[in-house]
């Protein structure tokens, strides 16, 4: 049976992403962040929606928004990634078990994939209904598990890193404006883990992942 619950436990990690951000954002005063630009009429309405990873290989963060895809290091603070569709980011996320492989998601353009730490892309969209993209997570021990958020099509996995999507059988939380997605092993999982979904109105789980 699927389960769906608001929580403040997810409220608790995603406050928790937010805060590994802002320790990286005060780790350096240079260089910064460029400043926001005007977005076009139809980007606007994902001009709030920030994702973030942490990337292990390097001990830093990536961070993906309406500017672009952005990685912050201890020695050297932040620096621009070049990636396709940079402009409309919405969306990043890491392999766990292998740390070179991004995923970057936003709107229009569907779902990216780097397997050499960001130097080169190719989307990965296939089975797919919209390019909308607006959270991605992988899940956190099996390493080609991938999962993502499409604006008005609900959840979908992929198991095989990106190269084919299937829908999921839940139709996620009541809100469908989903911002982030963390999957987790917490105990007491029914199946293989928890996936949490950070919405503006609230935080939920799925007990089975949808």
């Amino acid at each position: 049976m699927n389960t769906i619950v608001k929580t403040s436990r997810s409220t608790i990690l995603i406050s928790a992403l937010s805060g590994l951000a802002l320790l990286a954002a005060c780790g350096t005063r240079s260089p910064t962040l460029p400043a926001p630009s005007p977005l076009p009429p139809e980007q606007a309405k994902l001009s709030d929606s920030v994702g973030l990873a942490y990337e292990p290989s390097s001990g830093g963060l990536l961070r993906a928004d309406q500017r672009g895809l952005f990685r912050w290091l201890p020695t050297s603070g932040w620096a621009q990634l070049e990636a396709p569709g940079s402009a409309s980011l919405s969306a990043v996320a890491i392999s766990p078990k292998e740390p070179e492989t991004i995923f970057v998601g936003g709107r229009d353009i569907g779902v990216i994939r780097s397997e050499d730490g960001g130097e080169t892309w190719r989307p990965i969209s296939v089975g797919l209904p919209t390019l909308d993209v607006t959270a991605l997570a992988s899940h956190s021990f099996q390493r080609k598990t991938l999962f993502a958020w499409l604006a008005g099509a609900g959840a979908y996995r992929s198991e095989d890193s990106g190269e084919s999507w299937l829908r999921m059988p839940d139709p996620g939380p009541p809100d469908g404006d989903v911002r982030g997605l963390v999957h987790s092993t917490l105990p007491g999982s029914m199946n293989t883990g928890w996936l949490y979904a950070a919405t503006p109105t609230g935080a939920y789980l799925s007990m089975d992942c949808f």
